[in-house]
């Protein structure tokens, strides 16, 4: 492939990201699928014999996924690769990008169609804290100073509302109403609103944060609801959140690696132990659909234990003999 041709391809990722914003995909689903598109085009010219997108085959985008598969990196010392839903992530990017090659007429026929997806792999989710560790977790950060007093803020909103990360970070002032005990989520995953409702407990700390550590925290100006302690009071670096979750678990003797994610699990575990219908949870985390909402509500092994106790006939609870 000369390099007009490459440019060529390098012009249909360009107008497929101008699509893709027109059409009021997120920043971040357009980050994804842009970035996807240049490195499966990246691919097909350096290991195929294709001189333009018309020449794409299935069999091309099958040995693609294939490389996916094969695809390793290294984390914590260790070669590995990627795992199933990664793979199936960056597919779906593929897949859209030959079916608006389709949609635009620049192809005939989408060699994307037919190619499946990895199944996801689920796993029960790492560090989630029990309610009795949440609540160590969130008395065991101090409120004297003002950064101290930010952080309990932060941790008491992640769990008591089942806020992403970047929920969390992108909240500005005016999506807090105090009084009406509400929070507005702008442009969360998938580029929907919602408004989450603030637990009882939740409502003093932030009243607290907003009047005594954020005016001594935030630069003049800022709009954003948490700020960092440090860059001038401006915007917090999502690292700035793990770390003060992580710091929380610490100081309140968890070993387990607690996360913002793990506090998200354990807020929607607790509600559905609680009785909360699934569909309501479903509601509160921002889940268009209800399958992505059972990932957190997983079954406990002490769950199924009472279970088989009060509900087998060789129950302990029901044997008698």
């Amino acid at each position: 492939m000369d390099d007009g041709q490459k440019r060529q391809l390098e012009l249909l990722a360009g107008r497929f990201e101008e699509w893709l914003e027109a059409a009021g995909y997120s920043v971040h689903t357009r980050a994804h699928y842009v970035r996807e598109t240049h490195l499966v085009l990246a691919w097909l010219t350096e290991n195929t014999a294709i001189s333009s997108v018309a020449d794409v085959l299935p069999s091309h985008l099958g040995q693609y996924q294939v490389s996916l598969y094969q695809r390793e990196f290294e984390k914590g010392g260790k070669r590995r690769r990627l795992a199933s839903g990664t793979q199936a992530y960056c597919l779906i990017a593929v897949r859209k990008f030959f079916a608006w090659l389709v949609r635009e007429r620049l192809l005939a026929v989408n060699p994307a169609a037919g190619l499946e997806l990895p199944r996801k792999t689920r796993r029960l989710p790492a560090g989630v804290p029990t309610p009795a560790e949440a609540r160590r977790l969130i008395e065991a950060v101090s409120t004297r100073r003002p950064r101290d007093l930010r952080d309990r803020a932060i941790v008491e909103t992640l769990y008591g509302t089942g806020l992403r990360l970047g929920e969390l970070r992108n909240l500005a002032l005016y999506d807090l109403n105090l009084e009406a005990g509400r929070l507005h989520v702008r442009l969360g995953k998938g580029g929907q609103d919602r408004i989450v409702p603030l637990v009882d407990s939740l409502k003093p700390i932030l009243k607290r944060y907003l009047e005594e550590a954020r005016p001594r925290l935030a630069k003049a100006g800022e709009t954003h609801l948490f700020v960092s302690s440090r860059a001038g009071g401006g915007k917090l670096h999502p690292s700035d959140i793990a770390r003060i979750v992580a710091k929380a678990a610490r100081q309140a003797g968890i070993a387990k690696p607690v996360t913002p994610h793990a506090l998200r699990h354990g807020c929607a575990t607790h509600l559905l132990k609680g009785g909360a219908d699934i569909r309501q949870i479903q509601k509160l985390l921002g889940h268009r659909r209800l399958s992505s909402t059972e990932v957190y509500t997983h079954v406990e092994v002490s769950d199924l234990d009472q279970v088989l106790a009060r509900c087998h006939p060789r129950g302990k609870k029901r044997s008698k003999s």
